[in-house]
């Protein structure tokens, strides 16, 4: 039977029917493919399939091969597209076009057999190596055997290219999860800085309408103050002015009586009664005389005669007057002479022209226009007429000084005199038109000497501004060329003198700005407003070491007076800009212990005495901020020294340079010993008012502090060169003994008395 099975003859294929031969080449396709076990049915077109009888030829049976058992979980390969091409070409124009099967793919990409059952269609998964290998069991002979190779090669590298193309999509959609992520966390975060934006945003506000309400609320106060002094001072004038017109009308009823002619007749009198006469002897009481009279006439003459009252003269040649109807007793006689006398001294004051009021602004405005500045030999108006504005020439500033104040009506000839001249000098500043800015100065300083205490609160609005642009015209370019600013990072360059302006004097406008403060130092309102127009900025830039030595000493002086119990420097609004700028001020003064003052341009080098000079401002600056003269129980200021990152190394860096100094013996030792025992103390003071601070960290901050602090305060605790060290005070040894014992510990405090023996003697 084996051969049998294994011969196959061409004989009688012919004779075949074609649906028979298309039968037999499916299902010899079939055998060789991994299929699902089918139960095929039986349909009216034809018999059973399992089992096709084929008819003999030539004596060479011909039957179906028989069905296999096929695992069930496998499915069926596509046939190749045209499986029955063969047979077309084998048999001529056999036509078997109603029994063709034709694989079409559909939209997934798998190829569908439709001659299979619908049971059976686009259930295409992929092989297992068995399955493969069991369907590859056919004979080397067989004709579809490439063909099935080839299907299963492009099925492989079909399904592989899927498998690509599925992980790529898989591995875009983790990317653009992750980025979606990523997205949704950076829009969290703008809505949390948004937030935090608004919120921030919504404190200020309140802030500044508190501020506001408060300054609203104030100025109410202000106005009803004003308000009720103003009623005050009017019901003062109205009474005034009804004694002043009842004086007027008593004085012209005088003056009328006195110029009264003599033939007028005499006014109403009220009649006097009559009165009972003490004698009673059998006279008449008229004829009777009360005193003799020689002594009666010379009574009359000695009395002054009252105007308005036309008296009989005396004929020189009767010895004695002619005796009076009724005499006059002497009590009332005394009452009318001193109302004569009262008459006679109230027509003598209103017979003189009455002195005139002095007019205060006017002499104060007369003495403005006929001020002088040196060496001008004319009046500042005359010398002003000579000027004018790059943008106006054809307008003198005298025209401009004198419109300007005739528009002003405040009262006071002083303060509009100083506000017009400051706008003067302002619009020279942006013109950079600087001719007149000496005169404006000089100008400016008589009137602060003239009338300084009354006018400057109202001078400061616009007085304080300009000044600080006065002093920016020479104060920037010097701060560009120090070594701490951003173009000159680390490197010394002395300010070239074309840079420079030597019109305008920063010098001066300092000066100015010192006089207003000392002016108003007493003042605790007016000192306020004056810190709320200084710059910060202003006052940083002045400190810088590349500024003149006479400017840093004047902005230091300056900034004493800002001095306040809770604060110091320039007023800002919000509580954590003050606190910035404040340790701002600190930090810049501290490093004027220890910079060298920068020079201009072709100017000649600091002595050690100037230099020495200028640190000194700077540690009494610091000392006064620590132990606030103000008020001396507040520890603001020393807390902002003992919280400051490196401020107290930097001190102690100064006071070990000091030393060495003093170590050389130089002409001006006393200025180096005082700034020794001065840093001592107020390093002292600091740190026993915050003992929580912790020195030694600070000290590591600074290139060598904590070997320079041991150094300094060894030399100072262990002194034995009264010769050298002959201006240090017995206060500073103990405060450093002090501060050594609580810095070292045993071991370095016996390496200490073991390099110092002296100091085992001492104790």
């Amino acid at each position: 039977m084996e051969d049998d099975d294994d011969f196959f003859s061409d004989d009688g294929f012919d004779d075949l029917p074609p649906s028979t031969l298309l039968q037999l080449e499916q299902n010899a396709y079939l055998a060789t493919q991994v299929q699902q076990p089918v139960q095929f049915e039986q349909t009216a077109h034809a018999p059973d399939q399992r089992t096709t009888p084929v008819p003999a030829v030539n004596k060479s049976p011909i039957r179906a091969p028989e069905p296999q058992s096929i695992p069930a979980n496998t499915t069926s390969l596509r046939p190749p597209a045209r499986l029955h091409t063969g047979l077309t070409n084998d048999y001529d124009a056999l036509d078997v076009g109603e029994l063709d099967a034709e694989v079409v793919d559909d939209d997934t990409g798998l190829a569908i057999a439709l001659d299979q059952p619908p049971a059976l269609a686009g259930q295409a998964v992929p092989l297992r190596h068995e399955d493969v290998a069991d369907a590859m069991e056919i004979e080397e002979g067989n004709p579809y055997q490439s063909s099935i190779y080839e299907a299963y090669n492009a099925l492989e590298e079909k399904v592989r290219l899927e498998e690509e193309r599925l992980k790529q999509m898989t591995d875009e959609l983790a990317t653009a999860r992750s980025l979606a992520e990523t997205k949704a966390g950076e829009i969290a975060i703008i809505r949390s800085n948004q937030a935090k934006l608004v919120e921030n945003y919504d404190r200020q506000l309140a802030a500044l309408r508190k501020a506001m309400a408060e300054e609203a609320a104030k100025h109410r106060e202000e106005v009803e103050a004003a308000r009720a002094e103003g009623k005050l001072l009017a019901t003062e004038n109205a009474f005034l002015k009804q004694d002043l017109a009842e004086e007027t009308m008593r004085i012209n009823s005088l003056k009328a009586k006195s110029r009264a002619p003599d033939n007028a007749p005499p006014p109403p009198v009220t009649p006097k009664k009559t009165r009972v006469l003490p004698f009673r002897d059998g006279f008449d009481d008229d004829e009777i005389m009360a005193v003799s009279p020689t002594k009666s006439t010379q009574s009359k003459r000695m009395t002054p005669m009252g105007p308005g009252k036309k008296k009989r003269k005396l004929d020189p040649g009767s010895p004695t007057p002619l005796p009076l109807s009724q005499q006059v007793e002497p009590a009332a006689e005394a009452l009318e002479d001193m109302l004569d006398d009262a008459m006679m001294d109230e027509e003598i004051i209103t017979e003189e022209p009455l002195p005139r009021k002095d007019d205060h602004n006017a002499q104060l405005m007369k003495a403005i226009l006929n001020h002088k500045t040196y060496p001008n030999e004319e009046t500042d108006i005359e010398v002003m007429a000579r000027m004018a504005f790059p943008s106006e020439p054809q307008r003198k500033l005298s025209t401009i000084l004198l419109d300007e104040t005739a528009k002003l009506h405040s009262g006071n000839y002083v303060v509009e005199y100083a506000q017009v001249i400051s706008s003067l000098w302002s619009r020279a500043l942006k013109e950079k038109f600087f001719p007149p800015v000496p005169l404006f100065t000089l100008i400016m300083r008589y009137l602060l000497t003239l009338d300084g205490p009354s006018c400057i609160p109202h001078m400061l609005e616009y007085l304080v501004p300009v000044l600080q642009q006065s002093g920016d015209i020479n104060g920037v370019p010097r701060f560009e060329n120090s070594p701490v600013s951003r173009q000159n990072l680390g490197q010394i360059r002395q300010t070239p003198l074309s840079q420079l302006e030597p019109l305008v004097d920063s010098t001066e406008s300092l000066g100015l700005l010192y006089q207003m403060a000392c002016t108003c130092v007493h003042r605790e309102r007016t000192m306020e407003k004056f810190w709320r127009y200084m710059r910060y900025d202003f006052v940083l830039m002045m400190l810088n070491c590349a500024q003149p030595i006479r400017d840093i000493i004047l902005m230091l002086n300056l900034l004493a007076t800002s001095i306040r119990p809770t604060s110091f420097g320039s007023i800002q609004e919000a509580e954590q800009d003050q606190f910035a700028n404040e340790n701002y001020i600190v930090d810049r003064v501290a490093n004027l212990l220890s910079e060298m003052p920068q020079l201009d341009e072709g100017q000649p080098p600091y002595t050690a005495a100037e230099i020495c000079t200028v640190r000194l401002e700077a540690m009494k600056f610091l000392t006064a901020v620590a132990f606030n003269p103000v008020a001396p129980v507040s520890d603001h200021g020393s807390s902002v020294i003992a919280y400051h990152p490196t401020v107290l190394a930097r001190i102690i860096r100064a006071m070990h340079d000091e030393l060495d100094a003093l170590y050389n013996y130089p002409p001006e030792r006393h200025l180096h010993a005082a700034m020794v025992n001065g840093l001592m103390r107020l390093v002292y003071g600091v740190v026993r008012r915050h003992k929580n601070v912790d020195l030694q960290s600070k000290l590591c901050r600074v290139a060598g502090g904590k070997q320079k602090f041991l150094v300094v305060l060894t030399r100072l605790a262990f002194s034995e060169g009264p010769i050298l060290e002959g201006g240090i005070d017995d206060d500073t040894v103990e405060m450093a003994h002090e501060i050594l014992d609580d810095a070292v510990n045993p071991q370095e405090a016996e390496a200490l008395l073991e390099i110092f023996p002296s100091a085992k003697r001492d104790d």
